[in-house]
Parts: structure tokens; sequence; C-alpha cells
């Protein structure tokens, strides 16, 4: 062969013998290696089966022996800490609880015993201490369930005692006999039974006494009931010290039995601790004979590996570029060449395969790229959108949730995991809403809607016990299962409700508003034509006397009709000083009407004498607020009490002084929960659709802008009780608008007045009146009849005008026409409906003053007199030359 193909075939040959040479190197270095390893695993195995051995004998004998006997001290220390607690308990509920966790306790602590088979003879005493505490127990317990049926037969006694007391405290002929029960009184507080025997003989003696004065016998009678008779009040009380004795014999019996206890445990304690320590020598043993095997196993296969490590040496020396640059590929960098592609042994495929990988690794980070922004974006929006969701497999498995699921179904987080059925996630919800699922008011099937919502898109509801109304939409997904969107719609229903009360206080004002008129003009008539009558009559006849009261049941129908107004929100009210007994005392009515037959009504008015300055009409309004929620809680009848009483210690910012309102029903009351909430507006207790939740914030409102306070005391079963404070006027106040009867009233000249009536009766009373105040008058019933009045006479005086006039044209038309035509001619004008309706209805100007029927006689004569007086300069004459005129 010749020198060149000599030269050509030394690298074919170079790089098939180096492959050889690699794989025979690798194979000798990893199967002395191999055998190294199996040895060290068999020697291993064998010393860790030896420990885990040990082990297991430890844990099967020793630590469940600790664990009970640790438990068993802790439960017999603390049956002794129980007991005080079943002693003095204070009510029959509590001593039911406290007894039934001590007899639990005790059995647990039974049970327990029996369950250690070394127990009887390591402390033979343990079981017959036990039963002997049971037995401690249970008398102790009976004996505090007759204690305190005895407490509460002494209450009763001590009751009658100070209701005797109190009836004749004020007797000062009874001083003897209320003596004699404040003695018993005392007799009830003693805790000497020497000195309840010298206090009963006592009472004997003066019980003696009292019979023989005259006066007092029935008094006498009752003392001798509660002092001497059956179960009198000696013995009872001699019978409660015997009891406390007894218990507090009980309780030295029960720590004293749980000393024993304790003493018995711990030997049993110290018996296990002797068991444990020769169970951890024999582990010890084995664990030192595990590690010497180990120890001398490691030693050979570290010479072993020591030789490996020379050999393989030489091998990874070709191998250290290509793993340099699978390293940076690791690391992220992507750029680097590939060296040695051309090699044919394993050097050269791991080349190659690192340059598929680094090409792979480049579009594997690309798409990891992609994929990461994706999963963030949707985890943010899963995570953060206001709605619960959830998802299900097709067998009803959870598989995933975001925080809104558990926050709006009030699920508890931790319970919540991947796997959990829907079946189970049910049963965590409060029991109220497992089954109230619906759709627009009709109720559904739970079990068919579950079966549904795998195969296509449901929509339902459920109401929870706390008001909340969650809406689900939940979609079947294309591999079986479904995703649910959860939306609270609590606020949504509540702001509907609202809008829909809203809309029937609307309607009820516009009806309220509308009947007033023509209520008040009927009233008008009636009241009108009462005082002409009144005045016709003898004052002291039986006729006469009849007219007043139908006066004053007319004037009452008119003081009703504006209550129903400003309830209605149709007139403006104005802060006025006024005796808050007295309008208690006349609104007490309409009160018995809201409430209804079935609530009785009482009254304790006692602040007649402190006047308050506030809006009457809202004060009112705040009253009727409150009586109507009294009625709400009490649906089968009950007792509202209105109680009215001076206050020195008020604490207001105006004042110490202040006028104190409580308003007091024996309903259903109002839970903790809500009772911090009760002012908030919209917050209402009452079922969906019940209540607007705005009645007690009105009340709120209107008590802080009056610059009182006001409270509320409830609980639930025992009725609700608000306290309003006004704060009291100055003393020097009068009482806002008191109309002088008895005052001389305004006489006419004769004047001509024309009176401008739709209303027939209205009219005729209206000229009748104006009449007998010397007035001359000339009445008509339309806006035509007026304008031929005023054309052919020019010398009236007023012009008295209701506004309105059943037709579009009305009284403030009227008097604008009457400024133009005759400047000077004053108008006075007259309605029943409310301030509020007549400027948004007729554009009433502010300030403008108005008549309001029904009026008084006296009432009419002062505003006539009134207008004309405020009248511009000019008599009659100059009226008529101003018409002639023009």
């Amino acid at each position: 062969m010749s020198q060149q193909n000599r030269a050509a075939a030394r690298p074919w040959i170079g790089r098939h013998w180096g492959g050889l040479r690699v794989r025979t190197r690798l194979m000798i270095a990893f199967s002395v290696l191999l055998g190294a390893t199996l040895a060290i695993a068999i020697v291993g195995w064998v010393g860790l089966s030896n420990t885990g051995t040990a082990l297991h004998q430890f844990e099967e004998q020793a630590l469940p022996d600790i664990s009970r006997s640790l438990e068993l001290a802790e439960r017999t220390a603390n049956l002794a800490a129980v007991a005080p607690y079943v002693a003095n308990a204070s009510s029959p509920f509590l001593l039911q609880g406290e007894s039934q966790n001590l007899r639990d306790r005790i059995t647990l602590v039974l049970a327990l015993a029996a369950a250690i088979p070394q127990l009887d003879a390591a402390a033979p005493k343990l079981q017959t201490l036990l039963r002997q505490l049971e037995r401690t127990v249970n008398d102790l317990i009976d004996l505090t369930r007759e204690r305190l049926f005895l407490r509460e037969d002494m209450r009763q006694l001590e009751y009658r005692l100070g209701s005797l007391a109190a009836r004749y405290g004020d007797d000062a002929d009874k001083a003897q006999l209320v003596q004699l029960a404040e003695r018993l009184l005392l007799a009830a507080q003693v805790s000497n039974p020497a000195e309840l025997d010298l206090l009963e003989q006592r009472y004997a003696s003066g019980l003696a006494a009292l019979r023989t004065e005259g006066g007092m016998q029935e008094g006498a009678d009752e003392l001798a009931r509660i002092g001497s008779g059956e179960h009198n009040l000696f013995s009872l009380r001699l019978k409660q010290l015997e009891f406390e004795q007894r218990s507090a014999y009980l309780l030295a019996s029960t720590r004293a039995i749980s000393e024993q206890l304790s003493t018995e445990v711990g030997q049993f304690v110290a018996h296990v601790e002797s068991r444990i320590e020769q169970q951890s020598r024999r582990v010890g043993n084995a664990i030192a004979s595990g590690k010497s095997g180990i120890l001398l196993i490691t030693l050979l296969g570290v010479a072993v590996a020591l030789a490996g490590i020379l050999v393989v040496r030489l091998l990874v020396r070709d191998l250290g570029a290509v793993t340099g640059l699978m390293t940076r590929l690791a690391g992220g960098d992507t750029d680097q060449q590939t060296p040695a592609v051309e090699r044919h042994d394993e050097i050269g495929d791991l080349a190659r395969a690192f340059h598929v990988f680094r090409e792979n690794a480049v579009e594997i980070t690309r798409i990891s790229q992609s994929l990461r922004e994706q999963s963030r974006l949707l985890e943010t929006v899963f995570n953060n959108i206001n709605d619960g969701l959830s998802v299900f497999d097709a067998q009803g498995r959870l598989l995933a949730w975001n925080p809104g699921y558990a926050e709006i179904l009030r699920l508890p987080p931790e319970r919540l995991a991947p796997g959990v059925t829907l079946e189970q996630i049910q049963e965590m919800l409060a029991e109220e809403a497992r089954d109230s699922w619906a759709l627009d008011g009709m109720a559904l099937d739970r079990e068919e809607l579950n079966t549904l919502r795998r195969q296509r898109v449901q929509r339902f509801e459920r109401h929870f016990a706390d008001g909340r109304i969650v809406e689900f939409r939940s979609s079947p997904l294309p591999g079986g299962g479904f995703v649910t969107l959860y939306s609270d719609l609590t606020e949504r229903k509540t702001i509907e409700e609202q809008l829909r009360q809203s809309q029937k206080m609307e309607v009820l004002g516009q009806l309220t508003g509308g009947v007033a008129h023509d209520f008040n003009n009927l009233l008008a008539a009636i009241i009108g034509n009462l005082q002409l009558l009144e005045s016709r009559l003898e004052p002291e006849s039986r006729a006469a006397k009849n007219a007043r009261r139908a006066l004053a049941a007319a004037e009452r129908g008119g003081g009703l009709t504006q209550r129903l107004l400003a309830f209605a929100r149709k007139q403006r009210l104005q802060p006025e000083t006024i005796d808050v007994d007295r309008l208690i005392d006349e609104m007490i009515d309409l009160i018995e009407y809201s409430v209804g037959p079935a609530i009785e009504i009482s009254l304790d008015l006692n602040a007649s004498n402190w006047l308050v300055n506030v809006d009457p009409g809202q004060l009112e309004n705040a009253l009727l607020n409150l009586a109507i929620n009294s009625a709400s809680a009490m649906p089968k009848g009950g007792t509202l009490r209105f109680e009215t009483d001076h206050l020195s210690n008020a604490g207001l910012e105006t004042g110490e002084e202040a006028v104190l309102i409580r308003v007091q029903d024996t309903g259903s009351g109002i839970s903790e929960a809500h009772l911090a909430r009760v002012f908030e507006p919209f917050f209402t207790t009452k079922e969906v659709g019940q209540g607007s939740g705005l009645g007690l914030s009105m009340v709120y409102g209107f008590v802080k802008q009056s610059q009182g306070d006001i409270r509320i005391h409830s609980r639930v079963g025992e009725g609700t009780c608000i306290e309003i404070l006004l704060p009291r006027a100055p003393a020097a106040a009068t009482i806002s608008g008191t109309d002088n009867k008895d005052t001389e009233l305004e006489q006419g000249q004769g004047q001509w007045i024309l009176v401008v009536e739709d209303d027939q009766p209205v009219r005729e009373m209206a000229q009748e009146m104006l009449e007998s105040l010397g007035y001359r008058v000339e009445a008509v019933g339309d806006i035509d009849a007026a304008f031929s009045a005023l054309t052919e006479r020019a010398d009236f005086a007023l012009v008295f005008t209701d506004i309105n006039l059943g037709t579009a044209y009305n009284g403030l038309n009227l008097a604008q026409e009457v400024s133009d035509m005759l400047p000077g001619l004053p108008v006075l004008l007259t309605s029943g409906l409310p301030a509020e309706q007549l400027t948004s209805r007729y554009g009433l100007p502010a300030g403008q003053y108005v008549l309001a029927k029904p009026y008084r006689r006296e009432t009419l004569a002062n505003a006539v007199a009134a207008t004309m007086a405020m009248s511009h300069p000019g008599d009659s004459r100059d009226r008529a030359d101003d018409k002639e005129s023009r």
C-alpha cells in the first residue's frame, strides 16, 4: 500500500478504534460500579430491615401506650376543673350544657381507660375511682338543679315582698308592715343559720304585733303566707344554705378523687416510660449493628468509586466541549455552534443530537413564552372577576374554581379541593340554600337540574337565609362536565324592590293629595256651617253642645287629613314649639288605624310641661313608622306602649335637658347581628317585598337633624324598645300656632267681597260666614261669572277665590287677571290641596299665603282683615275711575 493510501486510512481506523474503546471502557467502569452499588444496597437493606422491625415493634407497643397515657392524664386532670362550672351554673339551660359536658368527659375517660390493656395491672384503683367520680358528679348535678329551682322560688317570694313594700311604702300608717316586709327581704340574704333563726323569731313577734293592730289585716295575711306558710321564706333560705354546704362538699370530693386519679395515672405513665426505655435500647442496638455493616461496605464502595473515577476521567475529556454546550443550552443560551458533528463515534452522535435539541429548544422557548403570557392572562381574569366560577367534570367532581366561588356561596375555602363532588359541596351550603332552587319564582328539582347542567345551558337562582340571591349560569363542556358562573343579584333585586316600593309610595302620595282637596272641601263646609249654627244657639243649650262636639269631630278629621298628607310627603313641614304629650294623644287614633285591632296600645305620658322645637309632621311620621314596625313584629297581637318623661342628664350637644319618648313593643325582637345595622338606609329584616328599609333610617335622620339622639334596645323573643331624645325648648317658649278663640273677631264695615268657589256647599258657607262678619258678599261658581261680577261692580274690596276651580283656568290665573285689570284690589287664595302640590301643579309662588281648608270663622276673619290691610292704598272709587278710563 502506498504512503498516500496509508495516510488516508489512518483517520478511519482511529475513529473506529476510539469508538470501540469508549464503549468497552464504559462497560467495564459501570459494571464495577454496579457491583459495588448492589453490595451496598444488600447490606443496607438487611440493616434497615432489622431497624424497621425494631421500630415497628416500638410503634406497635410503646407509642399507643404513650399517647393514651398522656391523653388519660390530661383528661383526668380536667375533670376537677370542669366541676365548678356545673356547681356555679346560673340557669337550667347552662346547667344542662355544663353537666352534659362533664358527663361526656367522664364517659370518654372511662372508654379510654378500658382501651388500655395494661392499665388494670399498673393502676388497679383507676376504674373504681372513675365510677366514684361519676356518682359524685351526678349528685352535684342533681343538687345544682334543685338549688336553681329553689332560687326561682326565693325570687318569687322576694318579688312579692318588694311589691308589698312598694304598695304600702307611701303610707305612714303602714310603716310597721313595710318594716316587717323589709326584714323578710333581709332574711333572704343572710348566710348564717343562727342569724336566720334569730330573724325568724323577730318576724314571728312582729307579725303577732301587726295582727293586733287594725287596718293591716290583708298585708299581715300576705306576710304570714310568705314567712310562715308552706314553703315559707325561712325554710327555703335554710334549704339554700344546706345546698351550698352540700355543693362545697361535693366539689371538694371531686377534687380529692381527681387527685387520686392523677396519682393512679402517674403510676401507669411511669410503667409505660419503663417499657419505652427498654424498647429504645433494643432499637438502638439494631441501628448500631446496621451502621457497622453500612460503614464497612461504604469503605469498599469508596475504593471502587475511586477506581471508576480514574477510568471515567479518561472518558469524559472528549465529552467536555459537548457537556459545556449542553449546560449553556440548559441555561438558555441557544446561540452557540455545535462542534464535532462530523465524528462517527458516540461523541459525534451526541453532538448531532445536541444540534437537534438546540433547534427544538429554540422552538419550545418561543412556544413556552407564548403559553406563559396566555396563562397569566387567563389566571388574572379567572381570579379577579367579581363573579364566582367553578368547573366540574363529567362525574360531578370539582376541577377548578376561583376565590369568588367560595365567597359568594359562603363555602369554607379550606374544604374545597380538586375531586370534591357536587353533592359534597351542596352539603356544605347553609341548610336554607340546599333546596331553594328557583327560576322566576318557580321552584326547581335539584337532581333533575344537576343532570340537565351536563347537557345544555341552564340558568337558575338560589335564595340564602341572609337574604342574598345568587344566580347560577351553567354551560356544558365539550368533553363532559360543566362550567358555572355565579352572580350575586341581591343588590339588583333589592334596588328593583325599592323602586317598586317607591312607586307605591308615589301612587299613595298622588292618591292622598287628590283626595285631600275634596275631603277638605267637605270639612270646610261642615266646620263653617257648624260654627254658624253654634253662633245662633244659646251657649249652654243642648243643641249648642251637640254643635260643638260635631265641630270638634270635624276639626279632628281635618287634622287626620293633614297627618295623611304629611305621611305621604305631600306637605312641607317646619319646626314648631310643640307639646309632645298633646301630639301623641291627638294622633293615637291614626296609630290605632295603622296597627290594627290585635295590638293593644297603652300610654304613659309625663312630659306635658316641657316643650320641644321640632317639625310636628315629621315627628308624627316617625312615631307612625315605629308603630308600624312594632305591629309587623307582633303578627299575632301584643302590646305597644308609648311613654314620655323628663330627662335631666341627656348628654346632648344642645344641653342636658331633654324630653324622652319611649316606644316599646312585645314583638319578636331583633338579633344582635342586625341590631347594629337597623338605622342603615335600605337595610331591612323583613322578607323581600315586605319593606323598603327606609323607615328607621328616616326616623334616625329626622332625630339627628333635630339635634336629638335615638337609641334602640332589643332581644330576640323579648320585644324592642326605641328611645328618642329631643332637646327641651327654652323655658320661656310657647306652643306655636296657638289660636285664642276668645279674641274679638275682625268685623267688616259693609265692604263688598267677591267669593269665587266651584263647590256649592263651600261657596254658600263662605258667603254666609263672611256676611256674619259684617261684609257684603257676591258669590259665583266659575271664572266667567267672576269676570262678569268684576265688570258690573266696581266697589269690591277683596276677591276671595279657590285655586282649584275645576277647569284649566285656576284661581292663580284669576288673581293675575285681577292684578292687571284692577291694580290694588287684593286677592285672598284658599285651597284644600297641600302647598307642595299647589307649587308643582299650579306654580304657586314661594311665600304666597294660601288660606288652608278647612278653616274656622276666626281664621277667615283674620285672613280677610290682614289681606285688606296689606293691599295697596286706594279705595273703590279709585278702581272705578281706573275702570272707566280704560
